[in-house]
C-alpha cells in the first residue's frame, strides 16, 4: 500500500492541493537545501504571480548557495538546473517579474563564468526595466552586492534616462553608506553624473557620518558645497546651498549666513 501511496502522491497533488500550498512546498524544500525537487514543484503552478515567487526563491536560493563557494561538482549541477529554468523565465509575460528574474539569472550566470549569456540577461532586463527606479535600483544594488562593479558600470550605460539614473545611484550610495560599505558607496557615488544629485547624496551621506565621525562628516559637506557652487541656475544652486548649510548648521550646532549663498551669481565651471 505504501507503494501505491507514493505512485499516486503526484496525482493527488496536482488536483487536491492549492498554489498556495504547492508554493509552500517548494518553501520547505529550498530551505532544506533542496533545489531540484523544488524547480519540479513548479510545474505544478499555473498562476504566473506564483511561478514568478516560485522562480525568484529558486534563483535567490541557488545564488546562496554559490557564494557559498561549493565543489565544482556541485557547481555544474546548479548550472544545469539554472538552464532548466530559463524556459519557465521566457514565458513569463509581466516585465517587471521578467525584468527582475533575468536580473537574478545574470547575476548566477557571471557567478558560474558564463559571461555570454549573463550579458545578454543583463541587457534584456534593464531593457524590460525602461526607466521605472524601483526595477533600476534592485537591478544594480544586486550587481553591485555581488562585487560586480564592472557589470554594474556596462548596465549603467544602457540606461537612457540619465536623470533617473542618477536617483537610483544616489539611493544606493546611501543605501551602502548606511550599511558601512564605504568602498561600494564611493564607486557608486563616481558614476553619478550630475553635480546637484552628487552634492545631495554627499550632503545625506554626511547626515549618517554625523553620528560616526563629525570631522569627516564636515569633509563631505565641504566636497558638496565645492560642487554645489559648479551648478549655473542660480534658483538651483541657492535652494541647494540653503539646505547644505542647513545641514553643516546641525553638524557643528552654529548659525549660517544666507549672504554668502545669495551672493552667488555665477560660479565656476565644473
Amino acid at each position: 500500500m505504501g507503494k501505491l501511496d507514493e505512485f499516486f502522491k503526484p496525482l493527488r497533488r496536482e488536483k487536491g492541493t492549492s498554489e498556495i500550498e504547492v508554493l509552500e512546498e517548494i518553501e520547505g524544500y529550498l530551505s532544506s537545501g533542496e533545489v531540484f525537487p523544488a524547480v519540479e514543484a513548479i510545474n505544478h503552478l499555473e498562476k504566473e504571480a506564483n511561478v514568478y515567487l516560485a522562480l525568484r526563491m529558486v534563483l535567490r536560493t541557488i545564488l546562496r548557495r554559490l557564494r557559498e563557494n561549493p565543489p565544482q561538482e556541485e557547481v555544474g549541477k546548479l548550472y544545469g538546473t539554472v538552464k532548466e529554468l530559463i524556459p519557465l523565465i521566457n514565458g513569463i509575460f509581466n516585465s517587471r517579474f521578467k525584468a527582475l528574474l533575468l536580473a537574478d539569472l545574470a547575476v548566477i550566470l557571471y557567478s558560474i563564468d558564463d559571461e555570454l549569456n549573463a550579458d545578454i540577461a543583463l541587457r534584456t532586463a534593464i531593457n524590460l526595466a525602461g526607466g521605472e527606479g524601483d526595477l533600476l535600483r534592485d537591478i544594480l544594488r544586486e550587481l553591485i552586492y555581488s562585487g560586480l562593479l564592472d557589470k554594474a558600470g556596462y548596465a549603467m550605460k544602457m540606461v537612457r534616462d540619465r536623470g533617473k539614473l542618477d536617483v537610483v545611484l544616489s539611493e544606493l550610495a546611501e543605501m551602502f553608506y548606511r550599511a558601512g560599505d564605504v568602498k561600494r558607496a564611493t564607486a557608486i557615488l563616481k558614476h553619478i553624473s550630475s553635480p546637484f544629485h552628487r552634492a545631495i547624496t554627499l550632503a545625506n551621506i554626511s547626515e549618517i557620518e554625523a553620528r560616526r565621525d563629525r570631522k569627516k562628516a564636515l569633509e563631505l559637506l565641504d566636497a558638496a558645497m565645492r560642487l554645489a557652487e559648479s551648478i549655473n541656475d542660480d534658483e538651483t544652486r541657492v535652494e541647494l546651498g540653503i539646505k547644505l548649510y542647513s545641514i553643516r548648521q546641525e553638524v557643528e550646532g552654529k548659525g549660517f549666513s544666507l549672504r554668502k549663498i545669495l551672493a552667488r551669481k555665477e560660479a565656476p565651471q565644473e
